[in-house]
């Protein structure tokens, strides 16, 4: 629950003081009772109906139904009643976005910039919504405004040091990061964030402070996962590896606990998706949208796909729009339309999904894209999205955009493997805390990846990682002619060339020049990573 409704108690924008009246909701709605919530809300507008704020907390109240629609509806009511009041506008943008709206978000952010009040907590909102729309240079001002008039606020220390981050700014990430663990000690997250800033080393570690945090009695679930993924990234960077896969184990451990995932559901759906998208399908399907803008590179995560992304960010004609989730959610309202009567929050089965999804229309859905990228994409002739799961929509984006560039970066699959165990996210891949779990995932993407090299010959350009890493004079210019990309020489110092921001987990790595030095880290828990093996089609398997 944002906690902006303190500020409106305090600072009415009607002469109306419903503010008592609003309290016991905000209260409601932040315990998650709704019910409560729901009937509180309906007496406040049926008490003020004309008061813009009884409109926003229903906006707040749709969102936590999980009725972003019904968001933004309320929150243009709000607006309506009180058309210049930021609040109202700060809370339509974050509707806009919440419902993709892109284009409309992207407008009104700039006019909010510009009229934005010194107020440290309204600063911060705004930050946070255009950091979703990957204006991070701008939303990184906007905290540093913010720490200026609350400069002992741990919370923005830290949103502010996440910005420094992606903008490369990793020194200043670091001082801000320490700032705030001074002020809040307790913050594990904070911990976690400062591990993963830069190697750390002998000298220059805080592995002392991390167990102090871990002996804490009170510690949540939550804290304890992001202090042993700290710990454990510690531990491996001064090479003590038994403690540091200890460390690991017990923290993957516990965040498998708390998650509700069956991994036999997304195997049933990789075979299903193999079962319908076969070579009959393709063969008789319309034609899709003929744009040439997009190149997909997929794969699993920490395969290396940031690091391609940045060597194709070096040409002029290829924006980086980062990891989007956009071709699913049109795939989902593509196949929605296919059944209007079906109400709007009835959830189908994924499987059922996948059987639908063959028979929406390829022009529409690759043009609807297209058009929910906008505007971050669309000023140059190629953009990149390095979404990793797209991997499950590859004979469908073959279908819908058929001029598409699709590249498939993989590793050796037990680094691959490792990489993927030891980094913890932040609410994708809940197949990754168990190393059966992630063996069997893998070998499912493995298959599927199977069926559709054989499916469209010629369509995927496949690079290895490994190569990536030692000839990169050879297998970068075979990927910029893939793409049909003029090529430079210069482009092999990308690091140098390309200052572009990323928000991925390799946001560290990426300002630095092409290492090897994560080729067979594998192998210094052979033994921990042994439930691996019967799963993965590898070579490096045998010591």
């Amino acid at each position: 629950m944002p906690l902006f409704d303190q500020k409106l108690e305090q600072k009415p924008d009607q002469k109306s003081d419903i503010h008592p009246s609003l309290k016991p909701f905000w209260q409601a709605l932040q315990q998650q009772d709704l019910a409560r919530a729901k009937s509180l809300l309906q007496q406040l507008l049926q008490a003020f109906p004309e008061h813009s704020l009884c409109w926003l907390a229903a906006s707040h109240f749709a969102e936590q139904s999980q009725q972003a629609v019904k968001a933004l509806e309320f929150a243009r009511r709000a607006q309506a009643l009180a058309p210049e009041t930021f609040s109202v506008r700060l809370r339509l943008l974050e509707c806009l976005l919440l419902c993709q709206q892109s284009a409309a978000a992207q407008t009104l952010a700039s006019e909010l910039i510009s009229s934005a009040p010194d107020e440290a907590l309204t600063l911060s909102r705004l930050a946070l919504q255009l950091s979703q729309l990957q204006q991070y240079d701008t939303a990184a001002r906007l905290y540093q405004r913010a720490l200026q008039l609350q400069p002992d606020n741990a919370t923005l220390h830290f949103n502010y040091a996440t910005m420094l981050r992606i903008c490369g700014e990793l020194a200043q990430a670091e001082q801000h990061v320490l700032s705030a663990l001074q002020l809040a000690p307790g913050d594990a997250e904070a911990w976690h964030f400062l591990a993963g800033l830069r190697k750390q080393t002998p000298d220059s570690n805080h592995a002392s402070a991390i167990r102090a945090q871990l002996a804490r009695p009170d510690l949540s679930p939550k804290d304890q996962v992001q202090l042993y993924y700290a710990l454990a990234k510690t531990l491996e960077d001064l090479q003590h590896y038994q403690a540091s896969f200890q460390a690991l184990s017990q923290g993957a451990r516990i965040r498998r606990q708390h998650l509700h995932y069956q991994l036999e559901q997304d195997l049933a759906v990789m075979d299903a998706i193999a079962d319908t998208f076969d070579a009959s399908l393709m063969q008789q399907a319309a034609p899709g949208c003929a744009s040439a803008e997009p190149i997909f590179i997929l794969g699993l995560p920490r395969a290396g796909s940031t690091l391609l992304e940045r060597f194709l960010g070096c040409s002029p004609q290829v924006q980086l729009a980062g990891e989007l989730n956009n071709f699913a959610q049109c795939l989902q309202q593509a196949i929605r339309q296919l059944h209007p009567a079906r109400p709007a929050m009835e959830k189908m089965d994924k499987v059922a999904m996948v059987r639908q999804s063959a028979g929406v229309n390829w022009q529409q859905l690759g043009q609807a894209y297209l058009d929910s990228t906008r505007p971050l994409t669309g000023q140059k002739p190629h953009f990149v999205d390095k979404l990793p799961l797209n991997f499950l929509y590859l004979g469908l984006i073959a279908l819908a955009l058929p001029k598409a560039k699709i590249i498939h970066i993989q590793r050796d699959p037990m680094d691959h493997a490792y990489a993927i165990y030891k980094h913890l996210f932040a609410n994708a891949y809940p197949f990754s805390y168990d190393l059966t779990e992630l063996g069997r995932y893998m070998q499912g993407y493995q298959q599927l990846m199977q069926h559709w090299q054989q499916l469209l010959p010629g369509r995927i350009h496949q690079v290895q990682y490994e190569q990536l890493v030692r000839q990169p004079e050879q297998v970068v210019p075979a990927l910029f002619t893939f793409c049909e990309l003029p090529w430079q020489d210069d482009y092999l110092n990308f690091h140098q060339l390309n200052q572009q921001a990323s928000a991925t987990g390799s946001a560290s790595q990426i300002r630095q020049p092409v290492y090897q030095s994560s080729l067979q880290r594998w192998r210094h828990f052979s033994n921990e990573l042994a439930p691996l093996r019967p799963w993965l089609q590898t070579d490096s398997t045998t010591d």
